[in-house]
């Protein structure tokens, strides 16, 4: 992944310190980055466009993740409309030096609702996840953003170190060079050559008068530097500089001094190298990319329901292509998952169906919510007997069959609602020695307990039928007179 030229020479420093670093990927498009699992190289990304609210109809994209295009964008937009995933009236290109699209939305759609559905259905959110693989001895490796720039710092120290000594090495030549020209010139060892009838014995001479002067001098003289002696013009002798001489030896020496004090302290000089490259362009490079954390917008939690699935009990089909009364139907999104509950005490959960067959008795069915609290009142076929039992949304695999009480051609659901403070009668069967035949209870009065537990026990009588009724105050302790109750307590 692209990083942050000044971020990257950051750490650097920091690795050269030997203290702890963090670089994380910075995308010259802009847009909005969460980097929670990015495990230094290898794990994984979620990067997203900066979308602007205009107003509640208006929305315009400003940045674009990395590796999409406005085009790119733009058709995954469109590709979401025509499926129904969102809806819009317009979408327009405005881009030119910068990223600008500018959406326009459909009647009943707003802009803080649009733009979930963008991130959930559109390139408006894109995840990455990548590899970084590496030919290190000529061998494929998996390495860490950390470890390749931690090897690369300590190769950026190594090569400072050899342009240091090759640096070193031409001032000393250049110290040579300048001492030679000095002292063959302030001593006039351009006269021993005066009498010389061959150019070796000109050469010859030239050494034999420089071999006082050794130990001043760098190295030991070589025949190059005798003939680059000989090539001095007789005008450039005659204006010679003495104290332009010392002063360019003085600088060469300190040149020399310097590049030494470098040399005995590596780490610092490449400190100081990267700092000198920060100032003079890390201005240049500023973040693109904002670094934030974001939650990730489930696509059933933004779907539009523009399903309607509905139920026919005469011929016991359900689906989206089954005609019912508006009573037996419900919309939801094609992400949705259904509950269908049936008079004889099976439940199972399914996707939306185009039409399947699911009996003469389907009791309940709806969306699968978290939460949902179940209340539901059944007659024990074996006993005839009735029980009370409340539970949330049980845990399911899809389309496999459940029961929630033991199968019997006697038993089944009287009574099932969802929801809290719900209250019924319970009509009983006629006794002699009982005063009254019927009794009204309050769900809240009963816990709330795992869909395969049994249940309460109704009444030791049979029940003959069960109706929901309105709830009624309890007495509380201001009442300074005792009101009645119709809530049997549990």
């Amino acid at each position: 992944m692209p990083h942050n030229f000044g971020e990257l020479l950051e750490a650097q420093k920091k690795i050269l310190r030997g203290e702890e670093f963090e670089v994380l990927p910075d995308f010259p498009q802009g847009g909005l980055l969460d980097a929670a699992a990015y495990e230094q190289g290898n794990g994984r990304l979620r990067v997203r466009a900066r979308i602007e609210e205009k107003d509640d109809k208006t929305i315009t994209i400003r940045e674009i993740p990395y590796g999409t295009t406005t085009e790119s964008l733009i058709e995954s937009i469109e590709k979401a409309a025509r499926g129904n995933k969102l809806k819009i009236m317009s979408i327009n290109d405005y881009t030119a030096e910068e990223v600008e699209v500018e959406i326009k939305l459909a009647r009943g759609m707003y802009a803080a609702d649009t733009i979930k559905a963008l991130y959930a259905f559109t390139d408006c959110e894109i995840p990455l996840s990548p590899n970084l693989t590496v030919i290190r001895d000529n061998m494929p490796v998996i390495m860490t953003v950390n470890e390749v720039l931690a090897y690369n710092t300590g190769k950026l120290r190594d090569d400072l170190g050899q342009e240091l000594q090759i640096e070193l090495g031409r001032l000393r030549e250049r110290l040579h060079a300048h001492l030679l020209e000095q002292i063959f010139i302030e001593e006039r060892l351009y006269k021993e050559i005066e009498e010389c009838a061959t150019y070796d014995k000109v050469i010859a001479a030239v050494d034999t008068a420089l071999v006082p002067f050794a130990e001043t001098l760098v190295r030991p003289v070589t025949k190059e530097d005798i003939e680059r002696l000989l090539e001095i013009r007789i005008k450039r002798i005659s204006r010679y500089d003495i104290d332009k001489k010392k002063k360019e030896i003085k600088e060469v020496r300190q040149g020399i001094k310097e590049v030494e004090k470098n040399l005995t302290d590596l780490t610092g000089f490449a400190i100081r190298f990267l700092d000198d490259l920060l100032a003079r362009y890390g201005h240049l490079f500023p973040r693109r990319t904002e670094l934030t954390a974001f939650s990730e917008v489930q696509a059933s939690q933004v779907a539009l329901s523009n399903l309607s699935v509905g139920y026919d009990p005469e011929s016991g089909f359900y689906g989206t292509q089954v005609k019912a009364a508006p009573e037996r139907t419900i919309t939801c999104s094609e992400y949705d998952k259904l509950l269908l509950i049936d008079k004889s005490g099976w439940y199972k959960v399914v996707h939306v169906p185009d039409k399947i067959f699911v009996g003469h008795d389907l009791l309940w069915f709806g969306k699968v919510a978290e939460k949902t609290v179940f209340n539901l009142i059944y007659r024990d076929g074996p006993q005839n007997l009735c029980y009370i039992k409340r539970f949330a949304t049980p845990k399911f695999i899809l389309d496999k069959e459940y029961r929630l009480f033991e199968e019997h051609r006697r038993s089944e659901i009287l009574f099932l609602k969802t929801g809290e403070g719900i209250a019924f009668r319970a009509f009983l069967s006629p006794s002699k020695r009982s005063k009254k035949n019927r009794e009204d209870f309050r769900f809240d009065d009963f816990l709330v307990k795992g869909v395969s537990a049994i249940g309460r026990r109704l009444s030791s009588r049979p029940v003959r039928r069960v109706e929901e009724i309105a709830p009624v105050a309890v007495a509380t302790e201001e009442n300074t007179t005792p009101q009645p109750t119709l809530f049997k307590q549990s």
